[in-house]
């Protein structure tokens, strides 16, 4: 089946809609790096048209100020399939796993919750970028990124009962060092619940999260230090019960000093907080402390 024809523009806009699932234009023309939003418009007009996306837009009168959001449709999967690149030692991968694109034929089935969460990961990617300087620069992983079986940190994927939607690797230098090097890196694992988890779930998720640290299950190869936890909950009252269980685990279980080099470190913020503010902000709660990424 022959597809219609689109720009290589128009397909690196589904690429991102494989990678973050769902996109509004702003985002859209933010991870583009483009300045004309018309042209960005008339793309999604044109991949809406000839089915490589769908989009979901309200006319309720309250909401239709509220930007269209987009996701991969029938064609945007066929056109991403065939896609293959080849490694370092001349074997061809596809570029998108079968296992991982199958996913994108249900996107319509998502909930709401599902496409908030997707964005926030967006917005976060977008805040992040523009932290970006001489001396100090992220590296950026989403779910779909590590799901491909030849990528470094596939091994997330193993792990059980953790679901991060993003790693982060902050990568800083001190002045006069070599930026083309790894410098001091902190790694990071990202993930934000659903305003509809249930209060035993979110305390799952925190043990697993902790015993994933204490197992020394973190296998990037490149030597990273064990990643710090970012956990973002729906409302305050979710947050604090979320702290204080945090805390039990890691005194009571396994007996953690508070000044132990090897003692995990969780930190949680709200849902609002990560909107208002961005994930780069000093929003990030661990103990009575605040830090920023």
């Amino acid at each position: 089946m022959k597809l219609p024809d689109i720009t290589p523009k128009q397909q690196e806009i589904l690429k991102l809609l494989y990678r973050y699932r769902f996109l509004n234009r702003i985002q859209i023309q933010a991870l583009m790096h483009h300045k004309d939003y018309r042209r960005i418009n008339a793309w999604l007009k044109d991949l809406t048209e000839k089915q490589y996306i769908n989009r979901i837009y309200s006319t309720h009168f309250l909401e239709k100020t509220k930007p269209a959001v987009y996701y991969l449709g029938i064609n945007g999967i066929r056109c991403l399939k065939p896609l293959t690149y080849t490694d370092d030692e001349g074997e061809v991968h596809p570029s998108c796993p079968p296992t991982e694109l199958r996913k994108r034929y249900r996107e319509n089935e998502r909930s709401e919750g599902f496409r908030m969460r997707s964005m926030c990961v967006a917005d976060s990617c977008i805040k992040l970028r523009q932290k970006n300087d001489p001396r100090r620069r992220y590296g950026l992983i989403t779910r779909a990124t590590y799901a491909h079986p030849e990528h470094g940190y596939h091994f997330l994927t193993e792990a059980e009962g953790i679901q991060p939607q993003l790693c982060i690797l902050k990568h800083e230098y001190e002045k006069g060092e070599d930026v083309t090097g790894p410098g001091t890196i902190t790694n990071y694992l990202l993930e934000i619940f659903d305003p509809t988890t249930p209060r035993y779930s979110i305390r799952y998720r925190i043990g697993k999260y902790i015993d994933y640290l204490k197992d020394d299950e973190w296998d990037s190869g490149d030597n990273d230090p064990p990643p710090i936890i970012l956990l973002v909950l729906p409302r305050t009252a979710d947050l604090i019960y979320a702290k204080r269980r945090a805390k039990k685990v890691i005194d009571d279980k396994y007996y953690w000093e508070d000044d132990d080099e090897e003692r995990p470190h969780l930190r949680f913020t709200t849902l609002e907080q990560l909107q208002k503010q961005g994930i780069t902000a000093k929003i990030w709660e661990e103990g009575r402390k605040l830090y920023d990424v």
